[in-house]
């Protein structure tokens, strides 16, 4: 399994357990209802040392919720924030070795969605 496909799956587990969001997505939903949570964008570089594989990923989550009030995101991206902070383990042959915050932002729209971006840095190595 290629290791952000891995990552993906423990972010994924790890944001299931967030409250008071009606779902995670791969992608931007057809018909979720608010709020609701993207997994991406996702890059993902080399960081091996000279006896291990290892990638680090710049992963980033938005938070969609309905109305112009800036509040509501930034609760649900501070339950984003120490879901991820929290997450360990190993999947598909590859094992997370830190997990870091990098940035978190809300935006907000007088006429409609707000937003909640959070991007997180995390590096795993072969297991």
């Amino acid at each position: 399994m290629s290791a952000s496909i891995a990552v993906q799956r423990l972010v994924l587990a790890a944001l299931a357990a967030v409250p008071g969001v009606t779902g995670v997505h791969d992608g931007p939903p057809v018909d979720a209802v608010s709020p609701y949570l993207v997994i991406g964008p996702d890059l993902v570089t080399d960081w091996s040392t000279k006896t291990e594989t290892g990638h680090e990923h710049r992963i980033g989550v938005t938070a969609w919720v309905e109305g112009p009030a800036a509040a509501p995101a930034k609760a649900i991206i501070g339950g984003v924030e120490a879901a991820l902070a929290a997450m360990a383990g190993t999947q598909g042959g590859h094992r997370l070795v830190s997990v870091r915050l990098l940035r978190s932002l809300v935006l907000t729209d007088p006429e409609g969605w707000s937003q909640g971006i959070v991007e997180f840095r995390l590096r795993t190595v072969a297991a």
